[in-house]
């Protein structure tokens, strides 16, 4: 008989989701993660929580120092990034008991040590075999170093977290979500910060309007970008590290390596389970199985979206079809995207240079921060809102750039999820003044009918 009737390996956002779904459906479950200090896995302990605690902390940074503004007479306020990093560890400490005393009180068995799938049905830890009817492989992504010389010298994204002082100065090396968040942190700390992106624009697959409206905010508060451009080197320089670019070269402090993460599947066992993987990513199904029976994998080992989020709804999924008699798939159409930048961007579904190059005809809607009046009152009128819909007046996507964009985008997900059209999008009454206003403008805008911006010009003919 199993021990278990689903092993988990990996405990985070996708493996503990998961844990805690199967046990509520009163299935014996087993999760395995390789250290005491991991559980919760990369997002708790080194990525979405961690890094979003110390946005919070320059958000006050910048909110004091513009006191002023606001009526408010206050001392020029000073750093403590020991104690900024006191909070970010105390925090996620919170955070990762929290998952643990979930996981017990669900009645999960926690099994720390290195999981490997041993078969079937099998997982082997550290000389112990646990046995399942089904197993999910969670094991999620590791920091992915480029091929150029000297791309160890810099700091990875975990690394930063813990260094020992704010840098006078910051090379950025990738110019996606991690490396832009983190330019962001430390513009705001007063670091001197350079951004080197190989790609044309900034945050792909972001819409190109949006992204570059994002780069002009971020150039005007003293961030220098290096677009379009190849990193040939990293070498040790005499105030710290040099860039070698082709045709430049940057001196920094500090290097940010932020290239991007990768599947966390070495040692795994996978090849010898007969596991089918492409370029270390597992492969799957829509039901998230693999090539071998009874075992399901999710999150970044799976590349099919490496976010947070999209790991527990998989979670979700996996342990229906494991435990369920009918399954079901896995539907990616709805899945946002969160950049906790200044200002936030977020977006879900189609940009409109998606819905073009895909041959549709959109019909797009755009508002500005500017004109809300919330926005006003809150002093955050940076960026605006983007609704596309298809000819036909349905809700192909929505990007945001603004004052807590990344909550605002939940309307827009709900209406890329149910079908929606902007005019029902609208129909729905939006509180005043509220920040949600803007998106209901912007989908007023996909007829022109937005109320609180000029109408838009009659077209010749």
């Amino acid at each position: 008989m199993a021990d278990f009737d689903v092993v988990l390996v990996g405990s985070g956002p996708g493996g503990y989701v998961a844990a805690i779904h199967a046990a509520r459906q009163g299935a014996r479950v087993g999760i395995v993660e390789q250290k005491e200090t991991e559980w919760g896995g990369t997002c708790l302990n080194w990525g979405c929580i961690p890094t979003k605690t110390l946005v919070q902390s320059a958000e006050v940074l910048r909110t004091v120092r513009r006191a002023a503004e606001y009526g408010v007479k206050v001392a020029e306020p000073e750093i403590d990034w020991g104690a900024m990093q006191a909070r970010k560890d105390k925090v996620v400490g919170g955070l990762r008991q929290g998952v643990m005393g979930l996981l017990k009180a669900n009645g999960v068995e926690m099994i720390t040590g290195r999981g490997r799938l041993a078969g079937p049905g099998r997982v082997a830890v550290d000389g112990r075999e646990l046995a399942g009817r089904n197993v999910i492989l969670a094991p999620g992504s590791v920091v992915a170093r480029p091929p150029f010389p000297g791309a160890d010298l810099g700091v990875s994204s975990d690394e930063i977290l813990s260094l020992p002082k704010v840098p006078e100065s910051l090379v950025v090396i990738g110019g996606g979500v991690v490396g832009m968040e983190f330019a962001g942190i430390f513009s705001l700390l007063g670091t001197k910060v350079t951004v080197v992106e190989m790609l044309d624009q900034l945050l792909t697959p972001l819409d190109p309007d949006i992204a570059q409206r994002f780069q002009q905010l971020m150039a005007k508060r003293g961030v220098t970008f290096h677009v379009g451009a190849r990193v040939q080197a990293v070498e040790k320089g005499e105030a710290g590290f040099r860039v070698n670019l082709e045709g430049a070269q940057l001196e920094a402090e500090q290097v940010l390596v932020a290239t991007g993460r990768r599947p966390n599947t070495a040692d795994l066992g996978l090849e010898e389970a007969g596991v089918a993987v492409e370029r270390g990513a597992i492969q799957v199904d829509r039901h998230l199985r693999t090539n071998l029976e009874g075992v399901y994998a999710i999150g970044d080992a799976t590349m099919i979206s490496m976010l947070a989020h999209t790991a527990s709804y998989q979670g979700e999924v996996a342990v229906h079809n494991a435990l369920g008699e009918h399954p079901v798939s896995a539907d990616y159409t709805a899945i946002p995207a969160c950049i906790y930048t200044e200002p936030e961007i977020a977006y879900v579904g189609k940009s409109e240079a998606q819905a073009r190059a895909e041959g549709l005809e959109p019909r797009v809607g755009s508002f500005p921060f500017a004109a809300l009046g919330r926005a006003l009152v809150l002093g955050e009128t940076d960026g605006l809102v983007k609704v596309v819909a298809d000819p036909e007046g349905y809700v192909l996507g929505v990007t945001i750039m603004g004052p807590r964009a990344t909550d605002l985008i939940a309307e827009g997900v709900l209406a890329v999820h149910q079908g929606m059209s902007a005019a029902e999008l609208t129909h729905a009454v939006h509180a005043h003044p509220t920040l949600p206003e803007a998106l209901a403008e912007a989908a007023l805008d996909v007829d022109g009918r937005a109320v609180h911006i000029s109408p838009r010009r009659k077209r010749a003919g």
